[in-house]
């Protein structure tokens, strides 16, 4: 059988989209995929790269750009970017079946084979929920419909197209720019409104279940798929502003994300955030750091 697996991304992520990528093949070496690359134009040198890391595995890697033009009059801020929409085109290049759908700040841990198992014939997708969410007004969602996270979707092609869920999701982002916040994220929650098959936490780890306090506040997990989702992950999605690539970073898989990095040809990467500063905070004593603290208050 060959899985179908999907990133979406631009030049700036590309190493980012290597390491990803080299984590879901070298913990996937008995299963066969063919992995599309949504982009807005991967220079030949870059695409080089991918296919030099794709070409030791079982698998085939497919270039699709995409125009930007497209999302000219879409929601973008300093985080997200016209990117982030090219997922909603999934439909035009797969004709029909399943597709997983993977952000670029991800790394793979495990099978994924299961994942693909999931049953989704009257779903338009799976999702892990996103915590925390409260802004169903906003959205024009039901008060009782569940948030997902985008990052990793397991995808219906076929109740997708449907349902004509791509125009709808770009329709709505148009039409209510103030109550967007996490662009193509807000605009697919708001369509689907809960219509969605919830996923374990593990399929798609985010880095706010391991701030303080998360797990008594929290009522999204069960203890049991949290404690999984913490120890076991199969895919660590490195969520959040904070990413495993710079020095200051303390995701406590941040390791793995290196890990893989020496496996492709950015194995040489130096994080801009390096300076002599941060490294020497980083090595002062914590009694230190406080002191320095609350000299400064």
């Amino acid at each position: 059988m060959i899985y179908n697996i999907v990133f979406a991304t631009d030049q700036n992520y590309i190493q980012h989209l290597d390491v990803a990528i080299r984590s879901l093949l070298e913990n996937n070496k008995n299963s066969e995929f063919k992995i599309f690359i949504i982009n807005g134009g991967i220079e030949s040198d870059e695409w080089k790269k991918l296919i030099k890391v794709s070409s030791q595995y079982n698998s085939e890697l497919i270039n699709i750009t995409i125009d930007d033009f497209l999302f000219e009059k879409l929601v973008t801020n300093h985080h997200f970017t016209k990117a982030n929409y090219y997922r909603l085109f999934i439909p035009q290049f797969i004709e029909k079946g399943k597709v997983l759908y993977l952000d670029a700040d991800i790394v793979v841990n495990g099978s994924i084979v299961d994942l693909f198992k999931t049953d989704i014939d009257k779903y338009y997708i799976a999702a892990v929920e996103n915590p925390g969410f409260n802004r169903h007004k906003e959205l024009k969602m039901h008060a009782n419909s569940q948030y997902f996270n985008s990052g990793v979707m397991l995808i219906n092609i076929d109740k997708w197209k449907e349902f004509n869920l791509t125009q709808k999701v770009i329709d709505f982002v148009h039409n209510n720019p103030s109550s967007i916040k996490f662009v193509d994220q807000c605009g697919l929650n708001a369509v689907i409104d809960g219509r969605w098959k919830k996923l374990s936490l593990k399929f798609n780890q985010q880095a706010v279940i391991f701030e303080k306090g998360f797990e008594e506040k929290q009522e999204y997990f069960s203890e049991e798929e949290l404690k999984q989702a913490k120890e076991k992950p199969i895919i660590v999605h490195y969520t959040g502003s904070s990413k495993p690539w710079q020095f200051r970073n303390k995701h406590p898989y941040k390791h793995l994300y290196w890990k893989y990095l020496r496996m492709t040809p950015f194995r040489r990467y130096i994080p801009k955030d390096l300076t002599i500063l941060n490294l020497i905070k980083s090595l002062a004593p914590k009694r230190i750091k406080e002191f320095t603290k609350n000299v400064i208050k």
